[in-house]
Parts: C-alpha cells; sequence; structure tokens
C-alpha cells in the first residue's frame, strides 16, 4: 500500500522545527517501510503573517504492508504530541495521511497554498474530498502544510542538506569554521549556492536561531550537495544529517496576475510601466506602476541593500516585468521586490547649457541669460535638450543571497531567467 504522510507547523522559536521531526519520523519509518523517495520540504506562500521559519512543510512515501499502517500512524502522531512545542501560541501541528495515488485536486490545492492564502476549513474540505485523514494539534494550522506538501508533484526540484545538533547545543553558537565554507563554495558552485556572500564575507549556510539545525546546504545535484557537506569542518558534533527533494529556489511562488486582481499576501509577477520614479523612506526605496488595470506601490526594502541602486535607476516610462510579494505596507498594498526585468526602456532627457557659440567655452548662468566664462559673451538663457545613456542593461536584476527568499530561483541556476521571461511576451 502507497502511504503518503505530511506534517507541518511544529516549529517554535524555543527550538524545534518541523524538518527535524520529518527526518526523525522519515528515519524510523524507513524501518518499518519502503521509501519510495526522499522526504520532500515543501515552501509555500511567503507573505503568510502567521507563517513559521520559511513557511516550510515536509512530506514522505512509503510502500507500507497494510498491517503495519496502524503502527506507522500511531508512531508519527507520538512523535509530534511528544517533541513539538505545543505551549507555544504559533505552534499549531497538523498531521495528513494519504492512502494511494495523490489525487489532481490536492496537487491544485498545493498550488493554492504556494499562491494565495488558504483557510484551516479550506484544507479541511480538500482533505475530505480526496479522503485524506486529517490530524489536528490545537488549532491544527499545520493540516494545510501538511496536506499541500502531499500534493505537490515536484516537477522542478532542488535538494538540500540539513545537518543536525546535539540537543544538548540547541540555542548556543554553531561552530562550523567558516574560511571552510568559503573553500567549499568555491570548489561546487554553482552545483550548491547561497553558501556565502562574497562581498559581505558572510556565512550563508549556518542559521541563528535555536533550532536544531547546524548547516543546510542547497544544490542542483544530491552527490555534489553531499560532498560539499563533507568538506566542511565542523567544530562540534552532529547527530545526524537528511536529504530533501525541496521546491526551494524555484519560483514556483510567481504567477502573473494584473494588478486591479491582486490580493493581499498574493506571490506575483507584473507587466507595468513606471508611472512615478524613486522615492525614499527609511532607507527603502520605492517605485509606483500601473498596468492599465490598476497602480500599485513597489518596494525595494532596506534589506535588499545594492539591489536598491538599480531601482533607483527606473524612470518613468520604463516597462518592467517585476516579481515578488503582495503585502499591505502603511495601509497600501505593495510588491515586496524579489527581482526585476526592464522590458522596454524609456529615453532620459537632461537638459543643458550650451557651449559659446563663440569660442566653444562654458557657459554660467546669470539670472535670464548665460555668460561665457572664458570669452565673457552673453545670451539668452536657453537649455538644450540631450538625451543622455541609460545605465540599466536588459537583463534580470535579483536581490543579493542573504535577502533572497527561499523560493527564489537564483538566476545562476538552469532556467532561472524562465518565468520571469515569459512575461515578454504578454
Amino acid at each position: 500500500m502507497m502511504l503518503h504522510i505530511g506534517i507541518d507547523d511544529t516549529d517554535s522559536p524555543n527550538g524545534m522545527c518541523t524538518t527535524y521531526l520529518g527526518a526523525l519520523l522519515y528515519r524510523e519509518i524507513s524501518r518499518l517501510a519502503e521509501p519510495l523517495d526522499l522526504p520532500k520540504l515543501i515552501r509555500l506562500n511567503p507573505n503568510v503573517p502567521y507563517k513559521t521559519r520559511g513557511n516550510g512543510a515536509v512530506a514522505m512515501s512509503f510502500e507500507a504492508n497494510e498491517e503495519d499502517v496502524p503502527k506507522i500512524k500511531r508512531l508519527v502522531l507520538e512523535m509530534v504530541e511528544k517533541l513539538a512545542d505545543l505551549t507555544h501560541e504559533n505552534t499549531n501541528p497538523g498531521v495528513v495521511f494519504l492512502e494511494g495515488e495523490v489525487p489532481e485536486e490536492l496537487t491544485n490545492f498545493t498550488y493554492k497554498a504556494i499562491w494565495e492564502h488558504v483557510s484551516i476549513e479550506e484544507a479541511e474540505n480538500v482533505a475530505k474530498d480526496v479522503n485524506a485523514e486529517i490530524h489536528k494539534f490545537k488549532c491544527g494550522r499545520g493540516i494545510v502544510g501538511a496536506l499541500a506538501a502531499i500534493g505537490h508533484p515536484l516537477n522542478v526540484f532542488t535538494y538540500e542538506l540539513l545537518a543536525y545538533r546535539k540537543r544538548e547545543l540547541w540555542g548556543t553558537p554553531r561552530k562550523v569554521n567558516g574560511e571552510s565554507v568559503f573553500e567549499m563554495d568555491k570548489k561546487f558552485y554553482p552545483f550548491t549556492y547561497d553558501n556565502v556572500d562574497w562581498e559581505k564575507r558572510s556565512v550563508l549556510i549556518t542559521p541563528h536561531g535555536k533550532d536544531p539545525v547546524l548547516v543546510g546546504i542547497r544544490g542542483i545535484d544530491e552527490n555534489k550537495v553531499l560532498l560539499a557537506f563533507e568538506s566542511l569542518v565542523f567544530e562540534e558534533p552532529i547527530e545526524f544529517y537528511q536529504i530533501f527533494k525541496t521546491n526551494q529556489n524555484t519560483d514556483d511562488h510567481l504567477r502573473f496576475k494584473r494588478i486591479k486582481d491582486l490580493k493581499n499576501y498574493d506571490s506575483v509577477m507584473i507587466r507595468a510601466k513606471v508611472v512615478r520614479s524613486y522615492w525614499e523612506k527609511g532607507r527603502h526605496v520605492f517605485i509606483k506602476v500601473s498596468d492599465g488595470t490598476g497602480e500599485l506601490r513597489v518596494a525595494a526594502y532596506e534589506p535588499t541593500k545594492g539591489f536598491r541602486r538599480y531601482v533607483r535607476m527606473l524612470i518613468e516610462g520604463d516597462e518592467i516585468i517585476a516579481a515578488g510579494g503582495v503585502k499591505e505596507f502603511e495601509g497600501e498594498l505593495t510588491l515586496n521586490l524579489e527581482k526585476f526585468y526592464p522590458v522596454k526602456l524609456a529615453k532620459k532627457i537632461e537638459y543643458r547649457k550650451p557651449k559659446c557659440p563663440k569660442c566653444g567655452g562654458t557657459m554660467k548662468s546669470k539670472g535670464d541669460y548665460l555668460k561665457c566664462k572664458k570669452c565673457g559673451y552673453k545670451m539668452p538663457k536657453q537649455l538644450i535638450p540631450v538625451e543622455v545613456p541609460r545605465k540599466l542593461e536588459k537583463k534580470i536584476y535579483e536581490v543579493p543571497p542573504d535577502a533572497r527568499r527561499h523560493l527564489s530561483r537564483p538566476l545562476v541556476l538552469p532556467l532561472g531567467e524562465e518565468k520571469i521571461l515569459e512575461g515578454i511576451n504578454l
């Protein structure tokens, strides 16, 4: 019998995380049944307000003997109850069991959970329709992610190796040799990526919270990810590691929508014209765009650092494809920019003083007339329009690695430009 198991919303600031619980269960259940693949780590809509870390859910599939299925289900529920931090207000686990093939209706639900906001009631209705068995702890919000993780087909995927710490070390500084991470990146990039930020000389594979993860290494080749992990120098013991197949870095969350159809928490791409050049507030950079159906504020927030300078280069009349998450900011729907592509660039005109017609010298403004610095020639003040070259190129601009969301696909990866460039022919 084919048995699918989904788990979500077990994260808490006090340490526990969904991937750790999922990895433990995968190891235990594999003693009782034959795993059909690596466990799945599925990232859902990054914009929902009550998400846990990275809004990730875990699913796994096994070929199990029918008599072992009740034992496996008991094991899962007991481990969730034992290990999840149910005292924390944001920990609301959900567990889902599905027997047999994954129906198309569940896959459709998965993408809705990645693109939009989904309620617990919607998840319950879908579970009933596909004959999935659900178990809710507290309010049970985790059933949304648990169902979605089972339903994801992972036609496009990457890998992530997660290594876990000894429990007595949770909450203490992680001890990973930084230079070994930079050496690993030199050797295995781009088969593994987002390991370091070379500009800031910072390590990106080590999280900062109290969770059990020591390092997370992402990549497009399972063997290269494992070799990269084995090349690192660790200065603390590792409890175990697990490789996941995941929709991370696939742009799974992005789809084209018109501005008039946007809702709070959507993840989208839009094609629109800049109708107001940039302004700044608190180191955040904003522009205003329109696609003919409405106007939208677009933001490059302070953590995107150098990415903001490219947003500042956009002027009125530029046509762009912009990708990111929609959220209310200061009472207005705002697109949190992850990447953009200039489809058409408007002409940039600057008005400049002419050269002196008599000697070619530099003219200086004197009230309502111009006077040559060199020969003293005077003439009526008249500025001439000059088209200046644009510094933006016809390419995709993306935020730096440490500001990148789990689902955003770095341009260094194969097909990294594919989704956003679909909009050129819209």
